[in-house]
């Protein structure tokens, strides 16, 4: 008998504590009608409360039981479904799926070894981690019967890196999505002479705050009358990074004009709010790494979601899914190609963007109706 395509067995397999993506995907399949299961190793090793003896003797009895009952859910699953952020789970993922001959659906969202050992250098490159993740990741993409991931330019990006081509008939490209509720926060600001610059996201070298404070030292030598509220928060185990940028602000002498802060947020709402009150213009990213150029920033999508004007780095990436130069604003990544930008916005001699066709554009694109059609549509494939 066929089966009903709405009542396939989906086994989810990864940790999704935390991950917004991971946490539709599973509303979505829950909302239409699938039936799933769901794996999360850490919930097994991860550390917690330990009670008494006993108890301690029992974690570590059952740690490993998440394997077990990999086994015996990829038995009766149609569909395994690596979520996203998990690449470095795919090896018994792909066991279970030799043994079963159950389909498998990779959704890596970024790769760690671009990441951490190209990009950050906090691993490196001739080590066995290093290695050790670049066979992995290589695995994920290799063993996969289908990839959803967020642009077919980085997915080439990867394949130059790790050595493959990939087959166009697994692919399915399923963009970045807005949050809903984002879009009920609107741009309200009225620019007066001062020009009011954001800048928000993670310190990281892909998003280039050094070339940004290099530009916005620029501008004021230069008497260009401007603020900046940098809302920068450290990653994991980098939490030094904040004092290198604060001195590196009063080092430029830009004390007066900018701000590095992480008091506003996204999650509570707080920094939208400030956003469309308080900025005239966002900024995007300017890193000098090969991933900043292959990626489409989120900070993008956001502002231009607010409906804020919005000058990011010019990339290939940024044609998949824009016009550079009609959509929004774009320049270089050196900090004199920014400054040069920043000043002829400043003296409104900019390039004329239609900011509600372009928003009405990321409406379209970027929105999570988008993102639930594609995993409808490789589902739907594995069955086919």
């Amino acid at each position: 008998m066929a089966i009903n395509k709405q009542r396939l067995k989906v086994l989810l397999y990864g940790n999704l504590f935390g991950a917004y993506r991971s946490e539709n995907l599973v509303k979505y399949l829950l909302d239409s009608g699938y039936r799933i299961s769901i794996i999360s190793p850490e919930f097994f090793y991860e550390r917690g409360e330990k009670k008494d003896f006993l108890t301690k003797i029992l974690r570590i009895v059952f740690s490993g039981y998440y394997l077990v009952e990999l086994l015996i859910k990829a038995a009766l699953a149609d569909v395994i479904y690596l979520l996203p952020l998990n690449s470095e789970l795919i090896r018994p993922v792909v066991w279970a799926k030799r043994l079963f001959k159950t389909k498998l659906v990779v959704e890596m969202y970024i790769s760690a070894y671009d990441t951490l050992v190209r990009e950050r250098q906090e691993i490196s490159e001739n080590t066995a981690a290093a290695r050790l993740l670049y066979k992995t990741e290589r695995l994920a993409l290799t063993e996969a019967d289908y990839i959803v991931h967020l642009s077919r330019y980085e997915l080439s990006y990867w394949e130059k890196i790790f050595d493959i081509n990939l087959s166009e008939e697994k692919i399915l490209i399923a963009p970045l999505f807005y949050k809903p509720g984002l879009a009920r926060f609107q741009h309200q600001r009225i620019r007066t002479q001062c020009l009011h610059i954001c800048w928000w996201g993670t310190l990281i070298p892909s998003h280039g705050v050094s070339n940004i404070l290099g530009a916005l030292h620029k501008l004021h030598i230069c008497n260009v009358d401007f603020t900046c509220q940098l809302f920068g928060v450290p990653a994991k185990g980098q939490e030094h990074l904040v004092k290198i940028y604060e001195t590196q602000i009063d080092q430029l002498g830009l004390g007066e004009v900018v701000t590095l802060r992480q008091d506003l947020k996204f999650v509570d709402s707080s920094l939208p709010q400030y956003l469309i009150k308080d900025c005239d213009l966002a900024l995007g990213i300017f890193g000098d790494t090969e991933k900043a150029k292959a990626a489409v920033p989120n900070k993008l999508i956001e502002a231009l979601t607010l409906g804020i004007p919005c000058l990011t780095m010019s990339t290939p990436a940024l044609e998949e899914f824009f016009e550079p130069g009609v959509d929004c604003w774009t320049c270089e990544s050196s900090p004199e190609a920014i400054a040069d930008t920043i000043s002829q916005i400043y003296e409104k001699t900019a390039y004329q963007v239609d900011w509600d066709k372009t928003q009405k554009k990321v409406y379209q694109t970027f929105s999570i109706g988008n993102y639930h059609q594609v995993i409808k549509q490789v589902l739907d494939a594995t069955v086919n």
